[in-house]
């Protein structure tokens, strides 16, 4: 008889005890998933970086129907747009800026001079609660290989991310 009586006192302290943890045992599980989202908008944002550089240091890049914009003029839709829509993340729409870092005036690069392309992003950590914004930056830079005839660029050369 004593035996049942610790049995059945004690049956009821797990749930007591799972109750307690499983807030932040929930809290801690949803952090990872967010986290391993934004490390994947992160890195996805980084591949469009590199893929857009390089683009744009060869002076040509795909178009949707599959030919390539190789040509003298700016093609439709412009390299900015095209590496926009090349975010693979759902929900990723990142804004693309393309600059000739330390060259004046702006917009005259020539073969030898660094480009970089900068995506930006902002990223909600908690969607439902709409708390804890933060903007994710990836930036690529290369020296350019042929005139940049087919993409214009941006103005302003923003400094990369993390200077």
């Amino acid at each position: 008889m004593v035996g049942e009586r610790t049995d059945t006192r004690e049956r009821g302290q797990a749930m007591v005890e799972f109750v307690l943890v499983a807030p932040l045992l929930f809290l801690v599980v949803g952090g990872i998933i967010q986290f391993a989202l934004a490390l994947n908008y992160w890195l996805d944002m980084q591949r469009l970086a590199n893929q857009g550089a390089r683009w744009a240091v060869v002076s040509q890049y795909p178009l949707p129907d599959g030919s390539m914009c190789s040509g003298a003029s700016p093609c439709t839709p412009t390299l900015q747009v095209a590496l926009a829509e090349q975010a693979q993340s759902d929900g990723l729409s990142p804004t693309v800026s393309i600059c000739f870092p330390g060259i004046e005036p702006p917009g005259l690069g020539v073969r030898g001079t660094p480009v970089r392309v900068r995506l930006e992003s902002p990223f909600t950590f908690v969607p439902i609660l709409g708390i804890g914004t933060v903007t994710l930056g990836a930036d690529a830079e290369m020296r350019i290989e042929q005139k940049p005839l087919v993409y214009k660029p941006d103005e302003e050369c923003e400094p990369p991310v993390g200077s």
